[in-house]
C-alpha cells in the first residue's frame, strides 16, 4: 500500500510540475505573439492570465483588438476565453463574449450572440498548421451603424486542411435567417418574397497563397481558387442551387462560372422588377423569354442558367451583369 501511494504522490508531483512548466510556456509564448502583433499594430489587449491547475490551460485575455495589415478590417470584445487540455494543448477551445464589435472601413457592426464557440487542432509544429477547426453559434445578430440588420438563429461553420497545407476544406450552414432595415426592405419590394429565410448552406474547397499557420496574420492569406461543390439558399418559395469553380487573379479578379439554378423563378423576377432592376413594361417579355429557357430544361418552374466571370465582368447566362467583384 506504501508503495502505491508513493507512486501515486510521484505522478502528482511529475504531471504538477509539467503543468508548471507547460503554463510558463504557454504564457511565454502568447505574451511574446501578442507583443509581436501588437508592434505591427495588428493587435492589442489589456491583460493575460492562465488558470486552469492541474488539468487544463485556461487563458483570459482582456479586452482583445485584432486588426488586419491594412487597417480596414477590425475586431474587438470586452474578453476571450481559451481552453486547452493540459494533455494535449495543440487542442483549443474558445468562447467568445455575447458581444463583439467588427469595424469594416468607416461600418461599425455590432455583433451578439446567445451562444458563439469554436474548437481548433494545429499541427505539433513549430509554426503550428491549422488541422482542423469548427464553429457553432447561437442567435447570431449583426446590427451595422448604416442601418441594416441581419440574424440567424443557428450558424455552423467547419474548415479543415486537404490534400496540401495550401488546400482547405469549408462548410458553412445558416438557418432561420431574418434581415431588417434596407436589406428586408429591398428584398420583400413586390411582395414576392418575405423579410426571412430558411437556410444557407456552402460546401467548398479552397486554394490558398499561404498556409493557415501562426505566420498567417501577417502573411495575409488570400483565396486564389474556389471550387465550390454545392451553394444553396432557401428563401421563401424560391430556391437557389449552384455549383463551380472560380480562380481569383493577384488584383482579386474572378475568373470561371458557376452553374446556378433556381426554383420559382417567377417570384425572383417579381422581385427585380420592384427593384427596377427589370421595367414594367419589359417584364412581361423577360417572362416570356426565361420561361423559355427553363422548358428547355424540362421544368418551367427551374431555371438553369450560368453566372460566368470573365476579363472581370460577370454575365448571367445571355445577360450581362456589369464589372465583377474584387476579392
Amino acid at each position: 500500500m506504501r508503495i502505491v501511494l508513493w507512486f501515486v504522490a510521484a505522478v502528482a508531483a511529475i504531471y504538477g510540475g509539467y503543468w508548471v512548466v507547460g503554463s510558463r510556456a504557454l504564457m511565454s509564448g502568447a505574451e511574446a505573439a501578442l507583443a509581436e502583433m501588437r508592434t505591427a499594430g495588428l493587435a492589442d489587449y489589456g491583460t493575460i492570465s492562465l488558470a486552469g491547475f492541474p488539468s487544463r490551460f485556461d487563458v483570459t485575455v482582456s479586452e482583445p483588438q485584432l486588426t488586419s495589415a491594412d487597417g480596414t478590417v477590425a475586431w474587438s470584445a470586452p474578453e476571450v476565453r481559451v481552453h486547452a487540455l493540459s494533455y494535449k494543448p495543440h487542442h483549443i477551445i474558445a468562447a467568445l463574449p455575447g458581444r463583439q464589435t467588427v469595424r469594416l472601413g468607416r461600418e461599425t457592426i455590432d455583433v451578439t450572440s446567445d451562444e458563439l464557440t469554436g474548437s481548433a487542432v494545429f499541427g505539433l509544429d513549430p509554426a503550428l498548421p491549422l488541422d482542423h477547426a469548427q464553429a457553432v453559434g447561437r442567435q447570431v445578430d449583426l446590427v451595422s451603424d448604416s442601418g441594416w440588420g441581419f440574424a440567424t438563429e443557428e450558424a455552423r461553420a467547419a474548415i479543415r486542411e486537404g490534400a496540401d497545407p495550401l488546400t482547405h476544406e469549408i462548410g458553412v450552414e445558416l438557418t432561420g435567417l431574418t434581415l431588417s432595415g434596407l436589406p428586408a426592405e429591398m428584398i420583400t419590394a413586390g411582395g414576392a418574397l418575405p423579410d426571412r429565410g430558411e437556410r444557407f448552406y456552402l460546401d467548398a474547397r479552397l486554394g490558398l497563397d499561404a498556409p493557415l499557420d501562426r505566420f498567417a496574420p501577417t502573411a495575409r492569406v488570400r483565396i486564389r481558387a474556389a471550387d465550390i461543390r454545392a451553394l444553396a439558399l432557401d428563401w421563401g418559395p424560391v430556391k437557389l442551387a449552384g455549383k463551380g469553380a472560380l480562380t481569383i487573379g493577384a488584383d482579386g479578379t474572378p475568373e470561371g462560372r458557376l452553374d446556378l439554378s433556381v426554383e420559382n423563378w417567377r417570384a425572383a423576377l417579381k422581385l427585380v422588377t420592384a427593384l427596377g432592376l427589370v421595367r414594367t413594361e419589359t417584364a412581361p417579355t423577360v417572362e416570356r423569354a426565361l420561361e423559355s429557357l427553363a422548358l428547355l430544361g424540362g421544368n418551367a418552374e427551374r431555371l438553369s442558367m450560368p453566372l460566368v466571370f470573365r476579363a472581370g465582368r460577370m454575365s448571367l447566362g445571355p445577360v450581362p451583369l456589369g464589372p465583377a467583384p474584387r476579392f
